[in-house]
């Protein structure tokens, strides 16, 4: 009898208890809506009431700062310019990558070992980068820390150790690394496109450089470049956080100081790209055949860059819900995604995209491409569709700034493509007075022709 009521009670139980997980998961299913979530968003409506604003310290070097007081925490970014892999000298391809790479393995007075302690013990983050034209260095520290982390990267900037040990491992990385590449599909894919649409041209170059270029690397290489590249007259400064501007300026005068005011200037031949790429297949026996695609785009300066931005979004950019992947993914079923994004690279813009998909898809896939690439130039986009990807831009837009690092490396962008001080606050104004006519325009103007194609597979 005791036995009956009991099954009887857990029976009840468990009925109550799926009640309550199905009531929680309908709720939860609700809740987790991104559109909602960006919607409520503390950062959806904010307006940058508090402009970066424009200091110059005594020495002549130009910061943007973006105050924000909520946290001890500060992020300092910058660049040198024409400090890239494409002005590498023509048998030191890789150098600029290479320096990027060792320059955190002890500087001045501090040993490898004892440099990475201060690091961590500090919770001081340092890292250096290089693109094809900028050498970029982030840092990331708390303020009661700022008088050790200026030390550390007026150590770096100014008297790097490059000891012949740590170089040794760099060599082994690097072209370790670039081994690696040339076994990887993708990468002997990417490469060969920068190859061909680049023309020969520097900024087609590999960013980790040719293996024989590395293995001669002398010490002497390393310390030309920094004295050749590590300038004040190529230095761009953005800095957010947890600091004034008087702090800003003796701050930044002082991780600067040491570097020379003026250099070798460097410029490249013009860049004429190739955007006709001959149709092309590189063989490789793998399963599937990996596609790189590109046509001509805009400059971040054009008057058409946010109607074609909108374009790009609706036709590919736009993640799984973009025209090209609804219909060669989710009606067709010939890939798992197929995407387009906007370089709006100054001297070569263009859209470029990728798809992957079995060989005996291959031809369907691009059918698929070019018909509705042909599709966007004759009709454009719809009105529903110029809605909803304006509004995501608008909304998503302030999400990019929830970090200090993120608001930092916008104020640098902002200066590398001359946005002006108040992009922040005028950029949403921008997409505002895009128009759905020339969206339409910049449509029937830039699908107006087929994109070239370079594959890899079989």
């Amino acid at each position: 009898m005791v036995k009956k009521y009991v099954l009887r009670f857990l029976n009840i139980f468990f009925l109550v208890l799926f009640g309550v997980a199905l009531f929680v998961f309908l709720k939860a299913d609700k809740a987790f809506d991104a559109d909602k979530i960006i919607q409520n968003s503390a950062l959806k409506e904010k307006k940058f009431k508090g402009l970066p604003v424009e200091i110059m310290t005594q020495n002549g070097i130009k910061i943007w700062l973006s105050e924000e007081h909520s946290a001890p925490l500060v992020a300092l970014s910058f660049y040198f310019d024409k400090a890239g892999f494409a002005f590498d000298e023509g048998n030191k391809q890789g150098l600029s990558t290479f320096v990027s790479s060792i320059l955190l393995h002890g500087a001045g007075a501090f040993d490898e070992e004892m440099f990475q302690n201060l690091l961590d013990t500090n919770a001081i983050e340092m890292k250096f980068s290089a693109s094809d034209e900028i050498m970029e260095g982030l840092m990331i520290f708390p303020k009661e820390n700022m008088k050790t982390a200026m030390d550390l990267l007026n150590a770096v900037l100014t008297s790097p150790k490059f000891d012949e040990k740590n170089m040794a491992v760099i060599k082994r990385q690097q072209t370790a690394a670039i081994d690696m590449q040339n076994e990887n599909p993708e990468s002997v894919l990417r490469n060969e496109f920068k190859l061909r649409f680049f023309n020969n041209h520097p900024k087609g170059r590999l960013p980790l450089g040719v293996k024989e270029d590395i293995e001669g690397f002398s010490r002497q290489d390393l310390e030309d470049f920094v004295k050749t590249n590590f300038r004040t007259d190529n230095l761009t400064v953005a800095i957010a956080g947890d600091i004034t501007p008087d702090e800003t300026k003796n701050f930044v005068s002082e991780i600067f100081k040491g570097l020379p005011d003026t250099g070798l200037q460097k410029e490249l031949s013009e860049l004429e790209a190739n955007y006709n790429i001959k149709e092309d297949n590189i063989k490789r026996d793998i399963p599937q055949v990996i596609s790189l695609f590109v046509a001509k785009g805009v400059k971040r300066s054009d008057k058409d860059f946010y109607p074609l931005y909108m374009v790009n979004e609706i036709f590919g950019g736009n993640g799984l819900s973009s025209r090209l992947n609804v219909r060669a993914r989710e009606k067709e079923g010939l890939t798992y995604g197929a995407y387009t994004y906007l370089n709006a690279e100054k001297d070569a813009p263009r859209i470029v995209g990728t798809f992957s998909v079995s060989k005996e898809n291959y031809e369907k896939m691009k059918a698929v491409l070019f018909d509705e690439w042909r599709k966007m130039a004759r009709y454009g986009v719809q009105k529903e569709e110029f809605e909803r990807v304006k509004n995501n831009m608008l909304t998503s837009f302030n999400l990019r700034f929830a970090s200090l690092a993120g608001i930092s490396k916008q104020l640098l962008y902002m200066q590398k493509e001359n946005l002006g001080i108040d992009f922040l606050q005028k950029r949403n104004e921008y997409v505002l007075n895009t128009s759905f006519d020339a969206v339409n325009a910049a449509a029937q103007k830039y699908f107006a022709d087929s994109p070239s194609i370079l594959t890899i597979g079989n």
